[in-house]
């Protein structure tokens, strides 16, 4: 390559036209686009601030802005990878009685935060269609590299990322007014112009030594779940951020009215409701539970796929208003 075509292999590399291609998708859907969200990180000590490419933010139903009933927030990291290279996920190994996966920790939910009844049904349905991950790593069929450093960050970005996003969102809802605090949905999705791929279950050092391609030992999805471990460097970000959020209830907020309308959806067999006050304490304590709930699974989806994705996660936000309004 000539140092002057340098420059278009490098402007790829940058991952700077695939975030425009990503941003024009969610723009035709009529989100509200973004891009460099912005957050703080400690590092060495230090508080930096870090951002993750792309933050939308959409309003339901989305045809008429003058009657709000939910709203959607998505986190995109962008990247661009360089052809021939593969990107290839080691699948579920957990019996499902133990599993890592579960349903709804991917679609995340505040409407506890919220006087409006949620029916999640649709939601546990979007998720259980995806293949569920541990782990990634990328594979150049060019140079005979594999590494996992991108993948990580990139995971590692919108999780850092997220507790803002949720703190906002529920402090909106706490200190608005109740007429405006409408259910939030918000999902974080890693997006790469790379093929993805999962392992087969027969994946193995000798399978490995009997195959001459990828496609031998794994098989091409669209989209996909990664499961995020909870460290402890993030689990102290996560107690920075959400510090003394238990005591908003000294406050004059809508806390104490969230939980009165969330306690008389009780499940009449468990005796169980999202409380919203429980909630706050279990963010504020940033207990592992919450940290898995909100900040363990992640969407990762190739570009090819994108737009395809996001329609049919607009369409589940949809579903779930208008059932909620049929009630």
């Amino acid at each position: 390559m000539t140092d002057k075509k340098k420059w278009k292999s490098r402007l790829l590399s940058s991952s700077i036209p695939l975030e425009f291609e990503v941003a024009k998708a969610l723009s035709n859907l009529n989100f509200n686009v973004s891009f460099d969200y912005a957050y703080y990180r400690q590092e060495n000590g230090v508080s930096k601030e870090f951002s993750t490419d792309i933050k939308g933010f959409l309003l339901f139903p989305r045809n008429n802005e003058n009657k709000v009933n939910a709203n959607l927030n998505i986190l995109a990291e962008c990247k661009y990878r360089e052809e021939e290279k593969k990107w290839a996920f080691l699948p579920e190994v957990n019996r499902p009685d133990i599993s890592h996966f579960t349903l709804g920790y991917t679609f995340k939910s505040l409407s506890e935060f919220s006087i409006v009844k949620n029916y999640k049904d649709h939601i546990y349905a979007f998720e259980g269609k995806f293949n569920f991950a541990l782990k990634g790593v990328e594979i150049s069929l060019s140079t005979g590299e594999v590494y996992d450093k991108d993948i990580r960050h990139g995971i590692m970005q919108l999780q850092y990322a997220l507790p803002y996003i949720l703190k906002s969102d529920i402090e909106g809802n706490l200190f608005g007014f109740l007429e405006d605090s409408d259910p939030t949905y918000t999902i974080s999705v890693l997006v790469t112009n790379a093929d993805l791929y999962i392992f087969n279950e027969d994946f193995s050092i000798e399978r490995m030594k009997n195959i001459d391609d990828l496609d031998s030992i794994a098989k091409k999805v669209p989209y996909l779940i990664c499961s995020s471990e909870i460290g402890p460097d993030f689990t102290q970000h996560h107690k920075s951020i959400f510090k003394n959020f238990c005591l908003l209830n000294e406050y004059e907020s809508n806390l104490n009215t969230f939980e009165a309308f969330q306690k008389k959806q009780i499940h009449k067999k468990l005796q169980i409701y999202n409380s919203p006050i429980d909630t706050c304490n279990d963010l504020a304590e940033s207990s592992y539970y919450i940290l898995r709930k909100y900040y363990s699974q992640h969407f990762v989806c190739s570009f090819e796929h994108f737009p395809q994705f996001m329609e049919e996660l607009v369409k589940v936000v949809s579903k779930v208003t208008k059932v909620r309004n049929k009630k």
